[in-house]
């Protein structure tokens, strides 16, 4: 089967609502939608765009309310892309047509808003602290993938404030990343990543371009792949790469060399994993039901160690 014939058929849906009990928004209506996901504290985003929805339709949207949920695929196969909340709506007219937009965020109250008021006695262990906060979330928040050290404390402690500050201090003391996925709180060590599958990246599998590798990370675009998320693994060719490296540049007509320690540390490319497996930190969805535009551009590093391609973490 042929990488076009895999990518053929693409599907979107918006369904607003609680519980994705709501409206639904799918073809023959134009979605257009922006998701940033990554592995870091930050919430993740969406831009979501619909045309031409009824006004009956709309007001529900914009004034009923306030969950959403995005699925897009292949097919009759649409995956979960995003899942948040609605923080802002805009209704306007481009030409003939009328364009619904929504602001969204995944667990973007929580991450302003959440305090929480935790008593840990002596003897109480990391992970039932944590299901202690958990609980103090709210309603958007459930537990997801948390791999963590569980520690017993030698002595009680009283934590009251920000929810985000104390899960700072956890991830600091556990050398791990947290973030909030599609409604759930996730903790991955900086060493591993979630257990699930490699997700093989080449040309036959959808590959736009050839991926580069610059100081940051690693940079591949692809065919959008809801199945790729922050904290999982892809599966590259090594042979595929393209090195930025800044000697080509030192060569083009007016150039000057740089100097000094800046220019050294500069020039320093992130290292290839010898089996080509490498951890996401942030993907980039940007898909048009109406247009050509159907990607994901993934952001990935290699870990000290080799991270295997099966679903065991490392």
């Amino acid at each position: 089967m042929s990488n076009a014939t895999k990518q053929f058929g693409r599907i979107a849906q918006v369904i607003t609502g609680t519980n994705g009990n709501g409206i639904l928004v799918e073809a023959p209506f134009r979605i257009h939608f922006k998701v940033t996901k990554t592995i870091g504290r930050t919430p993740n985003v969406a831009e979501i765009s619909m045309w031409n929805l009824s006004p009956a339709t709309e007001g529900l949207v914009r004034g009923e309310f306030d969950e959403v949920l995005l699925n897009a695929g292949y097919g009759t196969q649409a995956v979960q892309l995003f899942r948040g909340n609605i923080r802002h709506s805009d209704a306007y007219k481009e030409g003939p047509e009328r364009i619904l937009k929504l602001d969204c965020a995944d667990g973007d109250r929580a991450f302003r808003e959440a305090k929480v008021n935790l008593s840990l006695s002596a003897g109480t262990s990391t992970s039932q602290g944590l299901d202690k906060l958990i609980a103090q979330l709210g309603s958007d928040i459930t537990k997801g993938t948390v791999v963590i050290q569980d520690k017993k404390r030698a002595r009680g402690k009283v934590y009251s404030g920000m929810a985000r500050h104390f899960l700072d201090h956890l991830a600091a003391d556990q050398d791990a990343h947290w973030s909030f996925q599609d409604g759930q709180l996730q903790i991955i060590p900086t060493s591993s990543t979630l257990p699930t599958e490699a997700i093989v990246v080449t040309s036959q599998t959808g590959m736009l371009a050839a991926p580069v590798r610059t100081d940051k990370g690693i940079k591949v675009r692809c065919f959008l792949n809801p199945r790729i998320k922050p904290g999982g693994k892809i599966q590259l060719n090594n042979n595929d790469f393209k090195d930025l490296v800044r000697a080509q540049k030192a060569k083009l007509p007016g150039s000057k060399p740089s100097t000094g320690k800046k220019a050294k540390q500069s020039g320093r490319l992130v290292r290839l994993d010898p089996q080509g497996i490498y951890k996401i930190l942030r993907v980039d969805h940007d898909g048009d039901t109406r247009s050509q535009k159907w990607e994901s551009e993934v952001l990935c590093v290699a870990l000290a160690s080799t991270v295997p391609a099966g679903r065991a973490a490392a």
